[in-house]
């Protein structure tokens, strides 16, 4: 079965025909370096093998956890073997908000040093260490990077009621919605326990926010391909994982916009200390799975 006939049946909620995916898992030690899972199959590939699986597809997302030392060297290895074989490449990002596009071009286009990027576009504090390393192949390569997301202070605004004004809207996706569908219940999962959330009313506005978010982020990426239909082009997607398990989030609202689009996920876990690779829970999440290791403690921490 083909990554986007499986991938089509996760998002319709079909499970049940992709069985197969489900398998025991793995009892190994805990791995001295990450390891991947093909979610179809149970099995450990290497970075070429996913690369060979995915090659095909047009949209390509990396889902990540933010601050993991070994699941940003994963997704260089990913552009770079990408890169290798020829395709024409877009890097695409969750870091970079669409009002920053200007200055992002203008570095890849070397009309403007880094200090003056840097300063214009409001990098992520780990930008040194897990970005810049992507967008500076992409800059040797001549590959294009969109700064993908909504801007930080328009998701703020929306998460407190506050409505876009009109010379906001040109940096939000031309339509957005916020249905209470599966991508919501997980939703209202992950904020179990987090401080400063009052009540159901309060979490449907940063749920509004975050979809704003996802559509803006796929918006950005089905454009540029919609732009370019004459070139294809595989767009490689940074964000957080759950912008894209289960294909929903970013990953689904790409499909709205355009249902034929053939799309991989990639989603990362930290390996469990019993170092048990728990594939079987894995296979409506992504169709590969990254088991990073945690940091390196770094030498300041380690002698407190």
């Amino acid at each position: 079965m083909s990554i986007s006939k499986c991938f089509f049946l996760t998002v319709l909620g079909m499970t049940a025909s992709c069985s197969i995916w489900a398998q025991e898992p793995t009892t190994e030690a805990p791995p001295a370096a990450p390891q991947i899972t093909d979610n179809k199959t149970g099995k450990i590939v290497s970075v070429a093998e996913l690369v060979e699986a995915v090659k095909s597809c047009e949209v390509i997302f990396l889902g990540e956890q933010h601050d993991n030392d070994s699941g940003h060297a994963f997704q260089l290895e990913v552009l770079q073997k990408l890169s290798e074989m020829g395709l024409d490449l877009v890097l695409s990002t969750e870091q970079f908000e669409r009002d920053v596009q200007g200055p992002l071009n203008d570095y890849l286009a070397d009309r403007i040093t880094e200090e003056q990027f840097l300063a214009a576009s409001r990098p992520w504090k780990n930008y040194p260490e897990h970005y810049r390393a992507m967008v500076e192949f992409a800059k040797q390569k001549k590959m294009p990077v969109l700064a993908a997301n909504l801007p930080r202070a328009l998701a703020a605004n929306l998460s407190n009621k506050q409505p876009l004004r009109a010379h906001e809207q040109v940096f939000a996706a031309r339509s957005s919605t916020a249905p209470e569908d599966r991508y919501w219940l997980n939703f209202l999962d992950s904020m179990k326990g987090h401080v400063g959330v009052d009540g159901t009313d309060q979490l449907k506005s940063f749920y509004v926010s975050q979809c704003a978010k996802d559509d803006a982020m796929a918006e950005a990426t089905t454009d540029f391909l919609a732009v370019n239909r004459h070139r294809p082009k595989t767009v490689v997607h940074l964000c957080g994982h759950f912008h894209s398990d289960y294909g929903l989030g970013t990953a689904g609202r790409v499909l709205q916009r355009n249902p034929l689009a053939r799309l991989a996920i990639v989603t990362m876990e930290i390996t469990p200390k019993n170092g048990k690779l728990k594939t079987d829970t894995m296979y409506d999440r992504a169709h590969f799975t990254l088991w990073t290791i945690e940091n390196a403690a770094k030498p300041e921490a380690a002698a407190k």
